[in-house]
C-alpha cells in the first residue's frame, strides 16, 4: 500500500470517528430545537466542529479515490465544511440537524463500504486497521460494521 493510499484509510477512519462521536453526543436528541439549544449549544457547537472535520478530511482524501467512489458527493461534504468555516453564525439548525439524522447514516454506510472494498482489493491492509481499532482515539468506530476480524487485529 503507498503512503498516499494509506493517508486515505486514515482519513477514512477519522471521518467514522467523527460521525461516532455525532451519533453519540446526539443519540437522545428527537428534535432539531433541542438539538440547537442542548447543553447551552454545547451539542451543536461540537457537531458543528466534527462535520467541519469530516470535510476536512475528505478534502485530503485522493482525487482518485473520490473519483472510484462518485456515489459519495464529496464536493458537498466539502462545501459544506467551507459554510461552516466562513458562515459560522448563519447556518441552519434545523439543516445541520437533517444532516445529522439522515445524511450521516447513509455517509457511514458509504465509508464503511469502501473500506471493505479496499481491503478486499488489497489496497488498504488489515496492520492499519489494526493500529487503528487498538488506538484509543478511535472508540467511536465501529470496527464490527467493516468486518474487520478481532483475530486479525492483534
Amino acid at each position: 500500500m503507498s503512503p498516499s493510499e494509506k493517508g486515505d484509510l486514515v482519513y477514512l477512519l477519522n471521518i467514522l470517528q467523527y460521525i461516532g462521536k455525532i451519533e453519540k453526543f446526539t443519540e437522545k436528541i428527537k428534535d432539531a430545537e433541542t438539538f440547537f439549544l442542548q447543553d447551552d449549544q454545547i451539542v451543536f457547537d461540537a457537531t458543528l466542529h466534527l462535520l467541519l472535520n469530516i470535510g476536512e478530511n475528505a478534502k485530503k482524501i485522493k482525487s482518485t479515490t473520490r473519483q472510484e467512489y462518485s456515489n459519495i458527493d464529496w464536493q458537498k461534504i466539502i462545501n459544506f465544511r467551507n459554510i461552516i468555516v466562513h458562515e459560522y453564525t448563519g447556518i441552519d439548525h434545523i439543516v445541520v440537524y437533517n444532516i445529522v439524522t439522515t445524511e450521516l447514516k447513509l455517509l457511514k454506510q458509504k465509508i464503511e463500504n469502501i473500506i471493505i472494498d479496499r481491503l478486499n482489493k488489497g489496497i488498504f491492509d488489515m496492520e492499519t486497521i489494526a493500529v487503528c481499532k487498538n488506538n484509543r482515539y478511535y472508540q467511536f468506530v465501529d470496527f464490527e460494521e467493516i468486518n474487520v476480524p478481532t483475530a486479525s487485529c492483534r
